[in-house]
């Protein structure tokens, strides 16, 4: 079959070579003009409206600068444009309704993709006769957000955005597996008794024109906070900082498979089903890149170009799903909170810590814990480790300079000199002291795209999805976070395994999520 598929291919470049007009042979065969026929479509976005829809006045979500057609017959191989040595039509600057396009007669599905970034506009204009469907649609590695979106203005690019796939007749559990559209029946062709004109005016009527839907790649992300936000246990205090992504994705197929569910969309949309695609990350093991600790200032490093955004932020990222089992907590996309947490009994401002389930309200009470006669082995060993680890940074930083020579002489004011604190004194899954730097928090949430199952790690579960906008509030704060970042690779004591089930441990966060078309999923997190 390999071998027949390889000598159609030679058959077909031998039969274009013969119909090229050039003098050259080093230039590109031009495709027969027999059988030239036209063809025109009309474009909608998958929104309900821009309002409805969540889209604010004034973005480019939606908007088409540049669109590519691409045509293949019914074995799905790539059909060139006639008289030209094209095997895509490009259209700048695209409307909705864009003028009718020369086609072969030969062709009878299509695929549009709008907005394409750089790897993917590569790809395209790497497009030759032996392109097929399957080779168009080949993962695209190392790519970054930008790459899918455009968050500038003045509008440069668009986002970019794909045929969405046709549901029609299709339930919960049935997979759209490929997006091309049946074209056979509308395109029009030149004939002795139709000319190039009329066929234009025929492709251009209502009833002839392909309606086709795209949708972005993008997932879009935001978080507000809940009016009134319930903080545990009674007494407590927490103040919201900012928030970030992380585990995001660098991987994505310009379409991905899809899984249809049962879950429906939080707003009535163009979707008839909620979905879940097929990622390339966990075939081809690339793709999730995390966060990380720099080793000497100890402050987090965050995915370019995601920074902390305040909460009227919103973000986009690339697509990350993953199968059931794959739902591991260094896999799935997350939300991480910074902010500021005191306990019962402890008033706002300055540090203080935890051991084994107690709290310490300041450094003075602390150490009078390390003085006490009853003193336990382990609190007595996790201080003498809390002062190596300051030691440790002084002596790698000379603007420090330590009054104390043991935990029992340490003072606040060497306390004060060191940034991070929380961080310098983590010592990977080892017992040690939480030390809440003027009250610091993170806080991890993986992002969920079923919020209704109630199964554990049920497929679609986790994840954040193309065409889907996660409207996240934070509801409650059930107690303190971590006063380290919650690095995936470098889990602190207490912290999730990279390894572990998402579903196999409790995390921090309480959230609710909705998500509408865009699709839009809005949860209430607690954490």
């Amino acid at each position: 079959m390999k071998m027949k598929m390889i000598l159609m291919s030679m058959l077909a470049i031998a039969a274009l070579t013969g119909c090229s007009k050039s003098d050259s042979d080093n230039d590109p065969p031009i495709i027969s003009d027999a059988d030239v026929a036209y063809l025109s479509i009309k474009i909608a976005t998958q929104n309900t409206s821009a309002r409805s829809s969540g889209e604010e006045s004034g973005t480019n979500e939606s908007d088409l600068k540049n669109l590519y057609l691409l045509f293949f017959d019914e074995a799905e191989n790539i059909v060139g444009i006639p008289g030209t040595t094209d095997y895509l039509v490009k259209i700048p600057n695209a409307s909705s309704s864009p003028s009718a396009v020369k086609v072969s007669a030969a062709a009878t599905k299509l695929l549009v993709i709008a907005n394409p970034g750089d790897k993917l506009e590569g790809m395209l204009n790497d497009i030759n006769v032996t392109t097929t469907f399957s080779t168009v649609n080949t993962a695209i590695k190392e790519a970054t957000r930008e790459e899918i979106t455009d968050v500038v203005l003045p509008i440069a690019k668009g986002f970019t955005m794909i045929n969405s796939g046709d549901e029609t007749g299709k339930d919960a559990g049935d997979k759209i597996s490929d997006p091309l559209i049946d074209i056979s029946g509308k395109i029009q062709k030149v004939t002795k008794d139709v000319d190039d004109d009329e066929a234009k005016e025929a492709a251009e009527k209502t009833g002839n024109r392909v309606q086709v839907k795209i949708e972005r790649l993008a997932s879009k992300l935001e978080l507000s906070l809940k009016g009134n936000i319930e903080v545990k246990p009674d007494g407590a205090t927490f103040v919201f900082g900012n928030w970030t992504l992380d585990a995001v994705n660098s991987t994505f197929y310009p379409f991905a498979e899809k899984a249809l569910l049962s879950v429906t969309h939080s707003n009535d949309g163009s979707y008839t089903s909620n979905f879940y695609t097929v990622d390339p990350n966990y075939t081809n093991d690339v793709g999730i890149v995390n966060a990380t600790v720099n080793s000497s200032t100890y402050n987090p490093v965050l995915v370019s170009p995601y920074t902390w955004m305040a909460t009227a932020d919103k973000t986009y990222c690339i697509e990350n799903t993953m199968s059931a089992a794959e739902q591991k907590f260094e896999n799935a996309t997350r939300l991480v909170i910074k902010g500021t947490y005191y306990p019962p009994g402890r008033a706002s401002g300055g540090d203080w810590f935890n051991f084994a389930g107690s709290n310490f309200t300041d450094f003075a009470a602390l150490k009078a814990a390390y003085n006490a006669v009853d003193v336990g082995p382990n609190l007595k060993a996790a201080c003498e480790k809390m002062y190596t680890k300051i030691k440790e940074y002084a002596d790698a930083h000379s603007e420090v300079t330590l009054t104390g020579t043991s935990f029992a002489t340490l003072l606040e004011t060497d306390l004060s000199q060191i940034p991070n604190g929380g961080e310098v004194i983590k010592d990977g899954k080892n017992p040690v002291i939480r030390w809440y730097q003027n009250g610091l928090c993170y806080y991890y949430y993986e992002i969920r795209h079923d919020n209704e199952t109630t199964q554990e790690m049920a497929f679609a579960k986790y994840g954040v999805v193309r065409n889907n906008w996660y409207k996240l509030t934070l509801g409650s704060v059930k107690g303190a976070g971590t006063p380290w970042y919650p690095d995936i690779d470098n889990p602190g004591p207490g912290d999730p395994d990279p390894k572990d089930p998402i579903d196999g441990t409790v995390g921090y966060i309480g959230i609710t999520v909705e998500v509408a078309p865009w699709i839009v999923w809005e949860n209430e997190i607690g954490i």
